[in-house]
């Protein structure tokens, strides 16, 4: 999942480019934050970790939009992260309390508005095969060489303007599937074989992303209220002949590579794996990657209690813009996938900053 990946939001679906806008950092206590005390912070602190090693290996000097003018140096974060990867906590309490001392939150507005809104994303898991045969019809490229031009529309792509050139990683057996896996990322193969696939952001063919939720929408297809990813596959299937005219109307194509199986979860724009339920896709124009955040938003269902917890930004997406914006990522499979697809929240967030 890297930073120019282009992920499934459904507040994209329905709106166009968000307008500039204003980050604007208001000093808050702990106690304001939503939630702080019941939070299980601990379950978190491998995810600060992580992300504290990669900001360690920065050069002090690294400009990083850390404050309210948008300065802010590695170096602000040296102190912090050599002292958390330093601790020894046994406690949900130590980590608060730890956090507390050498921390100071922020509630993050864009142009004084602090409402946002925040979506979900997921790593798929298709079925595929390493040749093609039976059901299994549809390739998954890698990136081509610059030898090779594939800064073409996905239309063309899809016709077969790449076939035969050795780009095929593997076949999988369902077309719409492909496609929303192209949205999120990345994502697994379970192979006919009995291995399995992971399957990293490797490129794109250079053409904008466009949902085609707001193209079934003009359309009348589907109603307002009701775009989601799983009414949008729904109908995608029960409409095989056009679907992918209408696939085809979001001209961008990505590409991809196979990862290293043993790396735990997919890799987000930060380089470490993503964490389901503590990492959050962001916008880094407004938020630097690494940084802590807490997230108050509202859960895909409803008779769920609000997500209330501390996240740290480790991703981007094409489609994340916003100050207070967010992808929230839910993790691998049937479950995962139904949250991210239902997800469209409104919600709050504040950044967690060195003393």
């Amino acid at each position: 999942m890297n930073k120019n990946k282009i992920l499934l939001v459904l507040g994209l679906l329905l709106s166009g480019c968000a307008p500039t806008v204003k980050r604007d950092l208001i000093p808050v206590t702990f106690e304001a934050l939503p939630g702080w005390e019941q939070d299980k912070q601990l379950l978190a602190l491998p995810v600060l970790q992580q992300s504290c090693q990669v900001i360690l290996k920065k050069d002090g000097n690294t400009e990083m939009v850390t404050r309210q003018d948008g300065g802010g140096r590695a170096k602000d974060w040296f102190k912090f992260c050599r002292k958390l990867q330093a601790e020894n906590f046994d406690s949900h309490q130590e980590v608060r309390e730890f956090l507390e001392t050498n921390l100071r939150p922020y509630q993050i507005a864009a142009s004084g508005n602090p409402e946002g809104v925040f979506t979900g994303y997921y790593e798929p898991i298709l079925r595929g095969s390493l040749r093609r045969h039976g059901r299994y019809q549809t390739p998954l490229y890698k990136l081509p060489g610059r030898n090779i031009n594939y800064k073409i529309p996905r239309a063309r792509i899809v016709r077969g303007a790449l076939k035969g050139k050795g780009l095929e990683l593997v076949w999988v057996d369902d077309p719409v599937e492909a496609f929303f896996l192209q949205i999120q990322g990345s994502g697994r193969i379970r192979l006919d074989n009995g291995r399995e696939l992971r399957l990293g952001y490797a490129g794109q063919n250079g053409y904008p992303y466009l949902p085609i939720g707001k193209v079934l929408l003009d359309k009348g297809e589907l109603q307002h209220g009701h775009v989601t990813m799983q009414s949008i596959k729904k109908w995608l299937h029960a409409h095989p002949r056009q679907a992918e005219s209408i696939m085809s109307k979001n001209e961008s194509y990505v590409f991809f590579k196979v990862m290293n199986k043993h790396q735990g979860g997919p890799i987000g724009s930060h380089g470490v794996p993503l964490t389901p339920h503590r990492s959050l896709a962001v916008d880094r124009t407004f938020i630097t990657l690494g940084t802590p955040l807490w997230l108050d938003a509202t859960h895909p269902d409803h008779h769920q209690p609000h997500l209330r917890k501390l996240m740290v930004a480790q991703d981007t997406g094409g489609a994340i813009k916003g100050a207070v914006r967010g992808d929230y990522f839910w993790g691998s499979g049937e479950k995962a996938g139904y949250y991210a697809g239902a997800m469209n929240a409104k919600g709050q967030l504040f950044v967690l900053l060195p003393q």
